[in-house]
């Protein structure tokens, strides 16, 4: 009996070693995933930061320009290894890689092998990167309609109509009421001049911009656009 008691105490004080182990081992593995998060958010908040500043910059200031985008970017690679089921580091990412490749005189002067990517340094370059990093945040936030919308926008400039539609149609299914959405898809199929997909977009954009209201006022944007290419017909519809 006093060799099973024994046993049985030795056992117990063993159990509670290993709970109080494995206690410390959580409560150490939780402060190490806050850490890198709170770590994440001041290194996304800094590259953001970078990126407001050399968007002030003259074209013309290369050099300054590119290092602060160099650095941007580099901080939310850190952001994204502190955090990597956060989607706004891979977001960011792509847009400022966008606003790169968009900008030919800044685009041309900067080498990408510089932000560690593998592309040739040219438009298409830029865009084949922003493209990757779009596809890495909709794989952490794949509902998100505004990063669905930007990299069919991506696809649309790499001349791949097929992608960029699929992802368009994706967005418009996480998010059917955005006007924002539907008012950038009705400008993209007016430079397709696809007619049918045009009218549907432009006429949702109006119908949400009066808020479901028969002839309630439509302004803003949308008024805007429609002034622009001389259909301001389609509100009196």
């Amino acid at each position: 009996m006093v060799l099973l008691s024994n046993w049985q105490e030795s056992l117990n004080q063993r159990q509670s070693l290993i709970l109080i182990t494995l206690f410390i081992f959580l409560f150490i593995f939780y402060e190490c995933i806050l850490f890198s998060r709170l770590s994440a958010e001041k290194y996304l908040d800094k590259a953001l930061d970078y990126s407001e500043k050399s968007r002030s910059l003259d074209k013309k200031i290369i050099i300054e320009k590119s290092l602060l985008y160099y650095k941007a970017l580099k901080l939310l690679n850190k952001a994204a290894s502190l955090n990597p089921y956060d989607s706004r580091a891979y977001f960011e990412y792509a847009q400022m890689i966008t606003e790169i490749g968009d900008d030919s005189l800044f685009s041309s002067s900067l080498d990408i092998k510089m932000l560690d990517a593998k592309e040739e340094s040219d438009e298409l370059g830029f865009y084949n990167l922003a493209k990757k990093e779009y596809a890495g945040a909709i794989l952490r936030e794949p509902t998100n309609a505004i990063y669905h919308q930007r990299l069919g926008s991506i696809y649309g400039k790499l001349s791949d109509t097929k992608s960029a539609e699929e992802e368009f149609k994706k967005a418009v299914l996480a998010s059917p009421c955005n006007l924002s959405i539907h008012l950038y898809l009705s400008q993209y199929f007016l430079s397709k001049d696809k007619q049918a997909n045009f009218l549907y977009h432009i006429k949702k954009a109006i119908e949400l911009q009066r808020g479901g209201v028969s002839g309630g006022f439509v302004g803003g944007d949308v008024f805007w656009f429609l002034k622009s290419i001389g259909r301001e017909d389609l509100i009196k519809e």
